[in-house]
């Protein structure tokens, strides 16, 4: 059932947003991570995109998350280099009953080298502490790094590592995603 509600909450949220951004889905044995982001805002300094996510695990976990993220070019100094900062918000139900939710902050560095510029490395932290977790959590992180070839100029493919973990209020570390994955990111 909360299965349902939540795929059900999620594909209205982007029918509501016809004409994404990006889409993003990754896969591994054990989990899919669907990602959609919309731009909201550009300026000379870079742009402003909401974010929103969707994880099922085999264990029957649900993540969704949503959040808002500014990306931007490092400088003249650096081509290729993009960072960014971000606010996101997680709500997980975990398959033993225990409910999470926390808000995080969080840093995102894209590098596409000059020479390469179809390959891609992507790296985020988003970490939400005692302070800012809560239901049956203490603390929340969120990390990614991954390599992207981009096949078409609208779709890239990748592989990368993923490690989504709680710390429960009786100090048992449950991680919803650790390991490695394959994906596909797709530009609209």
């Amino acid at each position: 059932m909360r299965l349902r509600a939540s795929i059900a909450v999620l594909v209205m949220l982007v029918s509501a947003e016809a004409g994404a951004r990006e889409l993003d889905l990754s896969l591994s044995n054990d989990t899919a991570l669907l990602r959609y982001a919309q731009p909201i805002s550009y300026n000379a300094y870079g742009h402003t995109d909401v974010d929103l996510g969707f994880m099922y695990t085999e264990s029957d976990d649900v993540m969704v998350q949503g959040g808002i993220e500014m990306m931007g070019e490092a400088g003249s100094h650096a081509p290729g280099l993009h960072f960014g900062v971000g606010v996101k918000a997680y709500g997980v139900s975990l398959d033993s009953g225990d409910d999470v939710g926390s808000i995080t902050l969080g840093a995102k560095a894209w590098y596409v080298p000059p020479q390469l510029n179809r390959l891609g490395l992507v790296t985020q932290l988003y970490f939400g502490p005692d302070v800012t977790t809560f239901g049956d959590a203490d603390r929340f992180y969120d990390f990614s790094a991954r390599a992207e070839y981009e096949v078409l100029p609208a779709a890239a493919v990748y592989v990368g590592y993923r490690n989504v973990r709680a710390r429960l209020e009786n100090n048992v570390d449950v991680d919803l995603d650790k390991g490695w994955h394959l994906g596909v990111r797709m530009s609209f």
